[in-house]
């Protein structure tokens, strides 16, 4: 299959690493259901380190320059407002993605954390949703975000921290794969890593801790109806069995470059995110 000709080439050069992962999802159910593949134009404008889609999907992708797509005719599959199509292309199939393929040091890094772990404790991976300055409504307030992992040791679980401080996380894109692919649950927020496990390990239990969408869902209202489709806008990561916890909208004041602003932020009730989890995979006996 890799030695299929591009049909077209897609720019993810200003996709975030979530909207990588939308992105791959479409394209792979494309070339499941029609044949087709997709050339990759990725200049990498938003990500501090690169993710390459054609890596890790080589049989959906291939990775072009500019002048080679432009040798080779190709057209560009312009997936408009992708949370909005690919949202309504999902909601058609119900049907979760896979990685394509893995790099050995992967692999080899997982095995290593396999043998690390402690027999009858299932691992719970969090990905703590407090840097987002993009839309910092989706961030989880610190003090929620900070009760959550104590909670579920206290019933048994192995909580990791994926970024066990704001914007530091505990290793490259390795290290995040290879630590998903060993853990038996993840819980997480709008955030790139919730769509990552989505499509990595679409076989294990993921809570995701979202905030409210209608205020997103009416910006877009008009592309809706535009472009014919049924449902309203959403980010949530593509996976049929997804367990969801919607954010209570408040604010709260915090200190940029020593001035106060009065930001948005989302709550939740520990107790809530516990249950949800639960809901979808036993606790420790």
């Amino acid at each position: 299959m890799t030695d299929t000709p591009p049909s077209a080439y897609i720019d993810v050069s200003d996709m975030r690493l979530g909207d990588r992962m939308a992105c791959a999802w479409w394209a792979q159910q494309r070339r499941m259901n029609e044949g087709l593949r997709f050339a990759l134009l990725d200049r990498n404008f938003k990500l501090a380190e690169r993710f390459s889609l054609a890596l890790f999907f080589p049989a959906t992708f291939t990775e072009m320059s500019e002048a080679e797509i432009k040798a080779a005719n190709l057209p560009e599959w312009h997936q408009s407002n992708l949370w909005l199509t690919v949202t309504n292309a999902f909601a058609k199939t119900q049907l979760a993605g896979h990685f394509e393929y893995l790099p050995p040091e992967v692999l080899q890094r997982a095995e290593e954390i396999r043998r690390q772990k402690t027999p009858g404790k299932p691992r719970v991976l969090i990905h703590q949703l407090n840097d987002a300055p993009y839309n910092r409504v989706r961030n989880w307030k610190q003090c929620d975000a900070d009760a959550l992992p104590p909670a579920l040791t206290a019933l048994g679980f192995d909580v990791l921290l994926l970024n066990p401080k704001a914007k530091q996380f505990i290793g490259g894109y390795t290290e995040m794969l290879a630590q998903m692919l060993v853990c038996d649950a993840f819980i997480g927020g709008d955030t790139g890593p919730s769509h990552v496990f989505a499509l990595l390990c679409a076989d294990k239990p993921q809570v995701a801790i979202y905030p409210d969408m209608t205020r997103n869902e009416k910006m877009y209202e008009w592309q809706r109806v535009e472009l014919g489709v049924e449902l309203p806008w959403s980010s949530m990561p593509l996976r049929p069995d997804l367990a969801k916890l919607t954010l209570r909208h408040t604010r709260h004041w915090v200190f940029e470059r020593g001035l106060p602003r009065w930001h948005r932020v989302g709550r939740f009730k520990v107790e809530d995110a516990v249950n949800t989890l639960l809901s979808v995979m036993p606790a420790p006996r």
